[in-house]
């Protein structure tokens, strides 16, 4: 048997090869329908993945109200986001998509370019997914089995990944959504369904491996919420953060301008702005 400890300081005894989403359902019908993930040992786990067969452990049930589900909720929806390109944009090739502290992005090579006009499509698209509500599976592969699958889903990048820093690992993770698979540590959210409200915000240039002598990806920026309610306030404050933006309202009060060909960091000052400079 396994000693669970729970936030509220009460111990609960399950058997071993009880799963995350057991003892929320043990535990109470609201909770297993709310959760979105556990934390056990202070690490974040998929609800369907069984209990670590040791005497004692914490645990505590993720859901929309816990800080930590959001990182969950945007890593699933960078493998969402993924998906809806692969499907629109077919032989991308994907590089990294984690989650950040405002959002998550992925780097990705497409033969055709992506652009901002492309994201209304995009976002179409993984609003179908979400809609769809299918489960993240996880499932396990040897490095050189992980490999060949990989390598058979023509993902040159995650190939050169396995080749590299993964190789050491005996066994590699994946997620399969539907027709979509990744390699990835995880975890996810339950299904697709649990995804509120999300926007894709902005492209930009990002190296593989951050090594400039390497070959350069798209990086897709998005945001993702449990409410539209919370995406809106994200957005309005986002926007008002731009409006006090010392470089915008430098150069349209003509205080200062700033020129690549003297520096990117440089302050070239205009008449006004050397005024109130000195």
């Amino acid at each position: 048997m396994i000693t669970l400890k729970l936030p509220d300081g009460s111990t609960r005894q399950v058997p071993v090869g009880t799963r995350s989403k057991d003892v929320a359902e043990s535990i109470g019908k609201r909770l297993a329908q709310a959760a979105i993930a556990a934390k056990v040992d202070g690490i974040i786990v998929d609800l369907e993945r069984e209990l670590p067969s040791k005497e004692e452990s914490t645990f505590q049930i993720l859901t929309e109200k816990d800080p930590d589900a959001l990182e969950v909720l945007r890593h699933s929806c960078a493998h969402i986001m993924a998906r809806a390109v692969m499907r629109l944009f077919p032989n991308t090739q994907l590089a990294f998509g984690p989650a950040t502290e405002t959002g998550f992005y992925y780097d990705i090579e497409s033969a055709t370019p992506i652009r901002e006009e492309d994201f209304p499509r995009i976002e179409e698209e993984m609003r179908k997914i979400v809609e769809k509500a299918e489960p993240f599976e996880r499932f396990e592969r040897s490095t050189s089995e992980g490999r060949e699958l990989v390598n058979d889903l023509k993902q040159d990048y995650k190939v050169e990944h396995i080749d590299g820093e993964l190789k050491k690992y005996p066994v590699l993770s994946f997620y399969r959504q539907g027709e979509f698979v990744d390699l990835c540590r995880g975890p996810h959210l339950p299904h697709a369904g649990k995804v509120g409200a999300f926007k894709l915000l902005s492209i930009a240039g990002a190296y593989w491996k951050n090594d400039v002598s390497r070959k350069q990806l798209q990086r897709l920026y998005a945001t993702a919420f449990f409410s539209q309610k919370d995406l809106d306030a994200y957005l309005k404050l986002v926007e008002e953060s731009k409006k006090r933006d010392h470089r915008l309202l430098g150069k349209q009060l003509r205080l200062f301008t700033i020129s690549n060909l003297v520096g990117a960091g440089l302050i070239l000052w205009m008449p006004k702005g050397a005024i109130i400079r000195g």
